[in-house]
């Protein structure tokens, strides 16, 4: 069965549905075995249907693996990114920050990825500060990180959500300056240049 969980959103919400598209593997009176997140090529994507079928690899079973396996960052990592997707973030934070204890080196490259996913959720309760303070520490630490220029422009977000326009300015024209071709450059700079119109205004206007 294929819904549209913009549509019918008492199902969505009962499976509580957060990605597009997900593909949840039910028993036959609607129990979730486990869900797929995000487009996977055909072999992968049966491959893990099968493992699921036989009880392997669901968050179930990852749940009760995770006290024998919780020095493992690669493991804690996939078990707090599929909590995510189960909408149980709450539950996948403190898995993120495990990762991030774990591997301060980003030798399994997870911990980037960890703390990029602490720093949205933090924006998302709207906890700025600390939304930026994570994506500073990827900026800070791994510059050879696919999430380098994410984080970077998180930082300036998170800035201007927290009120500081200097700051968050200033971030948006260091990253147009450092990576002028970058497809979001443009975006930064229109940024840098409404923070500087909103610091012109008067007091109250």
């Amino acid at each position: 069965m294929k819904l549209n969980a913009e549509v019918d959103t008492v199902t969505a919400s009962r499976y509580t549905i957060r990605y597009y598209p997900t593909v949840c593997l039910l028993r036959t009176e609607g129990d979730e075995i486990e869900r797929i997140v995000g487009y996977k090529p055909a072999p992968e994507f049966i491959a893990e249907i099968e493992d699921y079928l036989a009880g392997r690899n669901t968050l179930a079973w990852m749940l009760e693996q995770e006290s024998a396996r919780s020095d493992s960052a690669a493991f804690m990592f996939r078990l707090a990114e599929r909590l995510g997707f189960h909408g149980r973030f709450e539950d996948s934070r403190p898995r993120y920050l495990r990762v991030v204890a774990l591997d301060p080196e980003n030798t399994t490259q997870v911990a980037d990825d960890a703390l990029y996913y602490l720093s949205r959720m933090a924006r998302k309760d709207k906890d700025y500060v600390q939304a930026r303070k994570y994506a500073q520490t990827i900026v800070e630490r791994y510059a050879s990180s696919d999430m380098y220029r994410p984080a970077w422009l998180q930082v300036g977000i998170n800035f201007r959500k927290e009120g500081s326009l200097p700051e968050a300015r200033k971030t948006f024209l260091d990253y147009a300056k450092r990576f002028p071709d970058d497809e979001d450059t443009p975006w930064a700079r229109e940024q840098a240049d409404s923070i500087a119109a909103q610091l012109r205004r008067p007091p109250g206007a």
